[in-house]
């Protein structure tokens, strides 16, 4: 009988534990896949928003492409909605603050300046990222696309 207490006080315990320790504010609580194979994909805008407005129906944020590679590179593909122009910003990620945030760095269209932009990690899901700037100005939703 003492036996049995002992695991389910443990259980108890482990359960309590996994349910209040939440890497991210929006989940998941426990995932098979690491978390830079979550972040690795091919994302688009599900939902953007800039100083609290939504702004995903903006030609300029509702054809943007983001790939996430393994070895950390990372491209955006803009599509200029005036001109259907399409121009690739190249740059690279990476987890930190124990992959609570992940920083961008992207080069600018002549490939010379270095631009880095931190996020927190909202959410991390396989078919889900929510990312939102450390300076609480902008958030993103993610879907991966084909």
């Amino acid at each position: 009988m003492k036996r049995l207490a002992s695991v389910l006080i443990f259980g108890l315990v482990v359960m309590v534990s996994i349910s209040s320790c939440r890497k991210y504010e929006e989940g998941p609580n426990i995932s098979l896949r690491t978390k830079k194979a979550r972040v690795t994909n091919n994302w688009k805008y599900e939902s953007a928003q800039v100083d609290g407005i939504e702004v995903s129906l903006n030609p300029y944020y509702a054809k943007q492409k983001h790939y996430f590679y393994r070895d950390g590179k990372y491209i955006q593909t803009i599509i200029d909605p005036v001109t259907l122009e399409a121009r690739n910003l190249q740059g690279t990620w990476v987890l930190y603050d124990h992959d609570k945030k992940i920083a961008i760095t992207t080069k600018n269209f002549s490939g010379n300046i270095d631009s880095t932009t931190n996020y927190s990690i909202l959410k991390l899901f396989e078919k889900q990222m929510w990312l939102r700037t450390t300076d609480n100005s902008r958030e993103f939703h993610f879907a991966p696309f084909e």
